[in-house]
């Protein structure tokens, strides 16, 4: 009876820790894509940075307004990435609690903190893009531009933000003893 329970434990044991090896993989999956998704972010705000500065600062309208149009094309792609990596930041913060440790689930939270702000701030510049396109006089245009540039700059300082803490949170996702025991 004692070896029937014992080989039940080890059975058990080893269930338990491929289940959170497994886990653990799917979280670094995930967390990986919202640190790319992020870094798209990141890049895409850089690209859009001389379109809505010739937009938000040029005399001539008609250059204004197809600046305009560039950027409002570059931040629907900002903001299409944004909104992939709140999702994948969720579930990888889901996944971050069911591997236990207790780094990668802080750095986890992070990231999705970062990741929502840099969604948020990307859609409220879109929106001020779409105004500006929508301004029938140069005066409106780059007022709405100047605010879309106020914000993608602090979006893209929270996808920096976020990529920096989704790679914490990888690197800090490890398969030692410690964690397989659940004592963290």
């Amino acid at each position: 009876m004692i070896t029937i329970k014992t080989y039940l434990k080890v059975a058990v044991l080893f269930f338990t820790s491929t289940y959170v090896q497994a886990q653990c993989e799917v979280f670094k999956s995930e967390i990986s894509d919202v640190q790319d998704y992020m870094q798209q972010v990141s890049q895409l705000s850089d690209s859009l940075s001389t379109a809505v500065e010739i937009a938000s600062f040029d005399a001539s309208i008609s250059k204004a307004r197809k600046n305009t149009k560039i950027a409002m094309l570059l931040m629907g792609q900002a903001v299409n990435a944004a909104d992939e990596a709140v999702i994948l930041a969720s579930e990888a913060q889901y996944d971050s609690q069911t591997c236990g440790l207790q780094d990668a689930m802080s750095y986890t939270i992070d990231a999705e903190r970062h990741t929502i702000d840099s969604r948020d701030f990307s859609t409220e510049a879109f929106e001020n893009v779409k105004n500006a396109a929508k301004a029938n006089n140069l005066g409106n245009l780059q007022f709405y531009m100047r605010k879309a540039q106020r914000l993608m700059k602090e979006a893209k300082s929270s996808a920096d933000s976020a990529v920096y803490a989704a790679d914490n949170a990888h690197y800090s996702c490890s398969h030692d003893v410690a964690h397989l025991s659940f004592d963290n």
